[in-house]
């Protein structure tokens, strides 16, 4: 546990001349080796690559999120600089990290592969997700019904499970682009994948300042023109579904989807 601390601590005093020195290529494309990032992307607890990665807020430190539930399982503290999260319930400081779990599938997209095989055959081996769950959860009542009628020597805490959703990215046009009290001074979006375009046609009616008497359409460039957007899916469904679209290629390598405004007079 020492050892991984004082790599951590030497990658992290590296200056930025010293970690780039060395990996620039003739044609300005900078490729730096994986293991100098390794120690950034590892979990502390099961030295693998992090997968559903949780940071802890008071202190940063990151791990798997099932390394870290059985952790404190055990105890309290954190397992890389033991500092106690909470003193009762230390998943009040325990967040899901989206973005360095990003980072780890972009450097290294067939840790994302492999462990979503390991997912899928597991839960092919022990039969249906909900049911499992179903079993666990009556498990965990039971259990706890025969412990309230012990006295307990280890603190009580109450677990809620972390849920994550990849943001989304948008570019956000006008197809009006003449009027300019409908201009965005900063026409890019990162929004958590769970909103829907209702939301966003709302937030954008409060931005531009729309009239009540006036509509706020969606719409989404494909190979076969504008493709309006149901009001009901959710921005990572429309990802889904538009994203890999030939024409976005521009988009698709900057990792955005783009969206067009029109406003349109209702009655």
């Amino acid at each position: 546990m020492e050892s991984t601390e004082v790599i951590t601590h030497a990658a992290s005093s590296m200056s930025l001349e010293d970690a780039l020195c060395g990996h620039s290529d003739k044609d300005g494309v900078l490729r730096i080796p994986v293991r100098d990032v390794n120690p950034h992307l590892i979990c502390g607890l099961c030295q693998g690559y992090l997968y559903e990665a949780c940071t802890i807020t008071e202190c940063m430190h990151s791990f798997c999120k099932s390394c870290l539930v059985k952790h404190l399982q055990r105890s309290l503290n954190c397992p890389m600089c033991a500092i106690l999260i909470h003193p009762t319930d230390p998943f009040v400081h325990i967040r899901l990290d989206g973005l360095l779990q990003d980072i780890v599938y972009a450097l290294l997209p067939q840790v994302e592969k492999n462990e979503s095989e390991k997912e899928a055959l597991f839960y092919e081996k022990h039969g249906d997700y909900k049911r499992q769950r179903s079993k666990d959860s009556h498990r965990s009542t039971t259990l706890k019904a025969n412990l309230d009628k012990q006295p307990s020597s280890t603190p009580e805490f109450s677990y809620t499970p972390l849920t994550y959703t990849p943001p989304v990215a948008l570019n956000l046009k006008c197809t009006e682009p003449s009027i300019k009290s409908h201009e965005l001074v900063k026409p890019f979006v990162h929004v958590t994948g769970g909103a829907t375009v209702e939301k966003l046609a709302k937030f954008l009616r409060k931005k531009l300042q729309v009239k009540d008497s006036q509509k706020v359409d969606l719409f989404c460039p494909c190979s076969s023109g504008l493709v309006s957007l149901n009001d009901s899916h959710t921005l990572k469904a429309v990802k889904d579904l538009y994203y890999h679209d030939a024409i976005n290629k521009a988009i698709i390598q900057s990792q955005q989807l783009s969206a067009i405004i029109s406003l349109q007079d209702e009655g």
